[in-house]
């Protein structure tokens, strides 16, 4: 699998040579290669960049996920790779045939475990331990909802003066970071064989990625951790550095199981532990991210 992350941001023509990509820029008299199978996810973050055909299929080829970026430079289209995994017909059957209470005891799991690493974020940040209370407090499917209880909590220690959906900087940069890691997991739920829009908890109609949404539960603290550290948070808009700072969420460590991965592996672990709980409709073999910090 690949490891490099690439983000472009300039006009630029991108293109496959000698499975390569191949980048030139109309303004510079240069041009430089990087092989394909060295590369895990393209960003594009101009309007002037030219992609071509075969560029995007041979992403698809090598397991390479594309971003696009709108005007406002936030990430919103997605490409990636379809159904590579060899069994992916008796995966996507056991997907469709998940019981109810499995549902509801990887959410409770999912939730727990997401809880957990906003606690993890507080004390590595504050040395505050409020948030570990509602751990052990989460039931089967979330049905007090304690999700919502410990992020109003945790929101109003992280930022000060913070809402979370304001027209902010820091939302700016959270919805970023957050949509690099939905990509991410997106890639390895349709690759992996099973069906994106089918969730355990989230089943809106309209969102084909429902299963992304709760797989992303966890990672987020990630995200904010990466947030929060930042320098520029006073100025008004994300700068190409700060997307740079960013896109390097992928690439940080995690404790998965007893070992340290990147978060990118980590994407690609859970999703590979989740069908593995529906095959044997067992919500223990769900294995989440930790924070290696406040373990």
């Amino acid at each position: 699998m690949g490891y490099k992350t690439l983000l472009f941001s300039t006009p630029c023509k991108l293109r496959v040579k000698n499975s390569q990509l191949l980048c030139s820029y109309e303004q510079k008299d240069e041009n430089f290669t990087i092989p394909l199978e060295d590369i895990s996810t393209i960003l594009l973050d101009c309007m002037q960049i030219e992609i071509t055909n075969y560029l995007i299929t041979k992403c698809g080829e090598y397991n390479i996920t594309l971003f696009s970026c709108n005007q406002k430079h936030q990430p919103n289209v997605v490409l990636t790779p379809f159904y590579q995994h060899s069994r992916n017909t008796k995966i996507a059957i056991n997907h469709i045939n998940m019981s109810e209470p499995l549902k509801k005891r990887l959410w409770q799991k999912i939730i727990k475990q997401k809880i957990k690493n906003q606690s993890d974020v507080l004390k590595i940040l504050f040395n505050n331990d409020e948030l570990d209370i509602y751990h052990d407090k989460v039931k089967s499917g979330d049905t007090t909802n304690i999700e919502a209880q410990a992020s109003k909590k945790y929101w109003a220690i992280l930022f000060d003066n913070f809402k979370r959906h304001s027209d902010s900087k820091h939302n700016a940069a959270l919805d970023y970071g957050y949509a690099i890691i939905r990509g991410t997991i997106s890639k390895f739920v349709a690759s992996g064989g099973l069906i994106p829009c089918l969730g355990v908890h989230h089943c809106n109609e309209l969102n084909p990625f429902n299963l992304v949404e709760d797989l992303i539960e966890p990672f987020r603290p990630f995200v904010d951790l990466l947030v929060s550290n930042m320098k520029t948070l006073e100025e008004q808009e994300l700068t190409k550095e700060d997307k740079g700072y960013l896109l390097n969420i992928l690439n940080m460590q995690c404790r998965y199981k007893d070992g340290q991965i990147t978060i990118q592996n980590a994407c690609e672990k859970v999703c590979q532990s989740f069908a593995k709980c529906i095959e044997q409709n067992d919500s223990s073999t769900l294995i989440l991210p930790e924070f290696i910090e406040a373990r």
